[in-house]
């Protein structure tokens, strides 16, 4: 019924909002209607115009729904929009906005009160509201769009219900779409990852009629589109491939040579072709990073779809790839602007940047330290943290240049300057006064920040060993708890997972280290959901290492093997040494090598087994660290690891980490070093 609802509201908002467009005149009655408010209306006017924050808007909005008037909705949607402005593009919160309840109430609001608008007024909403939803359909089409939108803010039972709505409406409009009408709603069916077949033909039967009219940009979008919405329409893919071929024949432009050869790429059943390696061989002198980013991640796939014919041409392919990375070695090298190299490295990602370039890009930033500014840190550390890269000059550099312009940088992009030092478990030389100083900054900004973003925040400080009062105090209060699990359901489901798994960790930091708080643990429940889902496998490596544990320890019952600790970490590998370095028997898990095949064994943290230890005994946490653990090309711990290992003693293990780069070496591919290698790691004195 609520769905049901919802969705005839929509239908109304987006007449109303037509009906705001075609408005011509201007009601007098609507001048007299201003003069006669009243002095608590003013207020009220007031009021929503000296709102900080989005939340503030809403919570108005939501206890003055009777009061308020035309000039009110209107102002109250301007402000949510400066409101969004004001935030760096990385931090903007459209979608929460968009999707709150209230902004909903706004939109209906100004339908029903547009006769009291006039036309710089009716223009002035229509405007914000815009600029909000970042609709583009907003006129002929604009129900299917708007019903779209909203199928991405449902929970999942609901979905089901709105996606037969839509698929009601597509099938009685989508003939008349336009060309452009036609990518739009494409693009946001590819963003909501809506693959329903019914819909998806529907699409491509008016996309036939329109392939012709697309320039090269839209047509390399709209084949992306398809492809990640994995239509099958194999004549179109062919349609598309030659009118694809066409605009690469005659382009001139770099950056759409290199779109068109990446999207000829991700075709199905594609095969590299010689005026592929051509235009390729011609552009790279010619490309920015990015497009030969494009060029490198297409020639990769195109191995990967047909190794004989790779093989067959292997030398010419190699030859181009190897220009193409040369290309990319000048042009870092000949970089003089360290804000252009920047630019370009924003939309770089994928293998070429971290298999290829990434020592010479950060060679290159290195070599420009001195135009670090206030104004490019957040890029520079947005970089830093996507190539994982630990660069002690540049980061040093960013410490100091934050401390020095604390008050410059806003309080939202502190978050990922902070979190590029978290991350990288990187102490900077003054590392209390570049901490201290970034803290007493944001804990004088928590305004600033949506509540979801606290949490994020407050997670990166406590894996730094940081723990404002302030910040602590408002993200465990029990009213900004159920104002985060209300904007928990409007976040897409990644971030929700992100965030509640953050604020689980956050918890558990708080409860192991600063137990003065007084914050109780309350993730029980949640980890019993968790573990419920996860039920998973004891891998190959795990049962090696079991093995060679039982024959050192003396049998498989001293050591158990995927152990989940008190607050739910999960250890590789666990037993008990007494205090003459002999082990103690796990009487409970008396079980047979052979029976391990196809177990996850997990360790009950309210057994028996928990009780206190005999004088002088010990628990050991051995781990296995992959590549993940460390930062790249390096043996220094990330942030994560180093916490792990922080709270596994603060619960009273002694902690063997050992690195894939030790274990994996040449000096361990025997069974007998790994033997001795074991026995050494837990016999060795703390």
């Amino acid at each position: 019924v609520k769905s049901e609802r919802i969705f005839l509201d929509t239908l109304k908002v987006a007449d109303g909002l037509r009906k705001m467009l075609c408005l011509r005149q201007v009601y007098l009655s609507a001048l007299r209607h201003y003069q006669a408010r009243t002095l608590s209306s003013d207020l009220l006017l007031s009021q929503i115009n000296n709102c900080t924050h989005e939340d503030e808007v809403f919570s108005l909005v939501g206890r003055n729904k009777a009061r308020l008037s035309e000039k009110h909705v209107g102002i109250a949607l301007n402000v949510l929009w400066q409101l969004q402005k004001k935030k760096p593009l990385l931090l903007r919160t459209s979608d929460y906005v968009r999707n709150h309840s209230q902004f909903l109430t706004l939109c209906f609001l100004a339908e029903n009160k547009v006769e009291h608008m006039d036309n710089e007024a009716v223009v002035d909403t229509l405007y914000s509201i815009l600029r909000l939803l970042v609709l583009s359909l907003f006129r002929q089409r604009i129900l299917l769009q708007s019903l779209l939108w909203l199928f991405c803010s449902f929970s999942l039972e609901n979905k089901f219900f709105l996606l037969f709505r839509l698929l009601a409406t597509a099938a009685l409009i989508a003939e008349g779409f336009s060309s452009h009408q036609a990518l739009v709603i494409l693009k946001t069916m590819q963003k909501m990852k809506c693959r329903h077949s019914h819909l998806l033909e529907k699409m491509v039967s008016v996309l036939h009629r329109h392939l012709d009219s697309y320039h090269v940009l839209q047509l390399v979008k709209l084949t992306q589109c398809l492809v990640l919405l994995r239509c099958r329409d194999q004549e179109l893919f062919a349609k598309l491939k030659m009118l694809l071929f066409g605009f690469l024949k005659s382009s001139v432009i770099p950056a759409d040579t290199a779109a068109i050869i990446r999207t000829l790429a991700m075709l199905p059943s594609s095969q590299v072709e010689e005026i592929i390696i051509n235009k390729a061989t011609a552009v790279v002198p010619q490309c920015r990073l990015q497009d030969l980013s494009c060029i490198a991640t297409a020639l990769v796939k195109w191995n990967h779809y047909d190794k004989l014919h790779w093989q067959n041409a292997s030398e010419l392919h190699v030859k181009v790839l190897q220009k193409l990375n040369d290309c990319g070695f000048q042009r870092l090298q000949k970089a003089r602007n360290l804000n252009l190299l920047l630019e370009e490295l924003t939309h770089v990602n994928g293998e070429w940047l971290q298999e290829v370039i990434s020592e010479e890009t950060v060679a290159a930033c290195q070599r420009l330290i001195d135009q670090v500014t206030w104004a490019n840190v957040l890029q520079l550390s947005v970089f830093l943290i996507k190539t994982n890269h630990r660069c002690p000059s540049l980061l040093d550099r960013i410490a100091s240049v934050t401390v020095q312009n604390i008050n410059k940088i806003h309080p939202l992009e502190m978050y990922f300057i902070l979190h590029l030092f978290s991350v990288l478990n990187y102490d900077p030389p003054a590392n209390e006064e570049f901490f201290q100083s970034c803290i007493q900054h944001l804990t004088s900004n928590l305004s600033c920040f949506e509540t979801h973003h606290l949490v994020l925040l407050g997670y990166i400080l406590a894996v730094a060993g940081y723990f404002p009062p302030a910040l602590i105090n408002t993200v465990f209060d029990v009213s900004f708890l159920s104002r985060l699990d209300a904007q928990l359901e409007v976040l897409s489901d990644a971030l929700r997972q992100r965030v509640r798994s953050q604020l689980m960790k956050l918890n558990r930091a708080v409860c192991l280290e600063c137990p003065e708080f007084h914050i109780p643990w309350f993730h029980e429940r949640y980890f019993q959901r968790v573990l419920c889902k996860g039920i998973s496998r004891i891998n190959p490596l795990r049962q090696h290492v079991h093995r060679m544990l039982a024959e050192i320890l003396g049998g498989s019952h001293y050591a158990r093997v995927s152990v989940f600790t008190p607050y739910y970490y999960e250890i590789d590998f666990e037993c008990i040494l007494d205090k003459n370095k002999k082990p103690l028997s796990y009487m409970a898990q008396n079980i047979l090598l052979d029976d391990l095949r196809g177990i996850h064994l997990r360790h009950d943290i309210k057994d028996e087994e928990r009780k206190t230890l005999p004088q002088g005994a010990q628990r050991i946490a051995l781990e296995f660290l992959d590549s993940k653990a460390f930062s790249k090309d390096s043996q220094h711990l990330k942030g994560e690891p180093a916490v792990k290992k922080r709270h596994l003693e603060i619960l009273g293990y002694r902690v063997i980490q050992i690195p894939h780069f030790e274990w994996n070496s040449m000096v361990m591919s025997t069974k007998p070093e790994q033997l001795e290698y074991l026995r050494k790691r837990l016999y060795e004195t703390q």
